[in-house]
């Protein structure tokens, strides 16, 4: 009996292996068709990419002195807030700076309160030549009279000639003095004019001081390296007394407080994508740790455009290729629940159409 049902189990087995191989050419079948369709038709909800990573705005602090390091009041990856100290520099020089400043400005005013001076003295004997000008002038119109009356009498023959000479020598020397006296108010007034104008240059002399010494001062006060905002420090490569340039960078701050998504689609998928649509985000890192987003904007120009060196087509070699345009999502979960996500993380993210 046992021989005579060997055929038949074989013939059923022969059946069931022939009917899971149609049922899997037909899923193959199905499968390879639903692909091709796909190439042609989008059957899907979202539009999908994985060129993306995680984004934050980083700030390069930049020493704006020179100097021997003197004190680092920063570890690497350490939080640090807006105006905490990172970095003190030895200001000796700084300092003799400003005194030098001080005393430049101390001198500058010296000279203001003697112009000033001279001016007070100057006015006082302009004052006074005024006046003597007044009375040489009173003396010259008197002997004028005296002059012409005495004349008169003289071509009487009522005077002698010598009371005659005495009245026109005396008109002369009252001439004489009220020349002399005009000459000198004016060479008064010419000093006052002259004082004046050192006066001004004085005045502006002492600004000029003054700002000296402001500058002196403010390039004392870059000698201590603030952080300009609240972030994490990146890495540290200072120690103490090493000479740090104006301009260099001294530390790297992470401001994770905005953290954002730069997802890269292809030009063919920017047509279904609007400003506003919802977007999930998954990270790579975190297990594939869902996150909500939304599309903020869109980059001006393709990624190609804004490389350094752009691709050169006028060879004639010309290749097609689809550009990537650069797409900004905002995070829309609270900010705790971002702790763990880092710039620099990538990322996917599904655009709902």
């Amino acid at each position: 009996m046992s021989e005579e049902n060997k055929p038949g189990e074989a013939i059923q087995k022969d059946k069931k292996r022939n009917t899971i191989l149609t049922i899997l050419s037909f899923v193959f079948l199905a499968g390879g068709g639903f692909w091709i369709l796909s190439l042609f038709f989008d059957f899907s909800n979202y539009e999908t990419t994985n060129n993306a990573q995680v984004e934050a705005y980083i700030n390069n602090v930049s020493a704006r002195a020179s100097g021997h390091i003197k004190e680092i009041r920063f570890e690497a990856n350490q939080l640090v807030h807006a105006g905490d100290t990172l970095v003190i520099l030895d200001d000796s020089e700084y300092q003799i700076k400003e005194k030098q400043a001080e005393a430049d400005l101390a001198i500058a005013e010296g000279n203001l309160h003697s112009l000033e001076q001279t001016i007070v003295t100057s006015a006082s004997n302009q004052s006074a030549a005024k006046e003597k000008l007044a009375g040489d002038l009173a003396s010259f119109e008197k002997a004028q009279k005296d002059y012409q009356r005495f004349k008169n009498m003289y071509a009487d023959s009522a005077v002698t000639r010598n009371q005659y000479d005495q009245v026109v020598s005396k008109l002369r020397s009252e001439e004489a003095y009220l020349k002399a006296g005009q000459k000198g108010l004016d060479a008064n007034s010419s000093v006052t004019r002259q004082s004046a104008i050192n006066l001004e240059a004085a005045r502006a002399t002492v600004a000029r001081k003054k700002a000296d010494l402001e500058a002196a001062k403010l390039q004392s006060s870059y000698t201590n390296i603030i952080a300009p905002a609240t972030g994490i420090v990146g890495e540290r490569n200072l120690s103490i007394g090493e000479l740090i340039n104006a301009n260099q960078v001294v530390a790297t701050l992470v401001l994770n407080q905005k953290l954002w998504v730069s997802a890269n689609f292809k030009e063919t998928q920017i047509e279904k994508i609007k400003q506003g649509q919802q977007v999930s985000i998954t990270i790579d890192a975190l297990n594939g740790k869902k996150f909500k987003g939304k599309v903020s904007g869109f980059s001006p120009a393709t990624g190609a455009k804004f490389s350094m060196v752009q691709p050169d087509n006028s060879t004639g070699n010309f290749v097609k290729i689809t550009q990537r345009i650069p797409v900004k999502i905002e995070f829309e979960d609270e900010t705790k629940d971002l702790q763990e996500v880092k710039p620099g993380m990538n990322v996917t993210v599904e655009v709902k159409k």
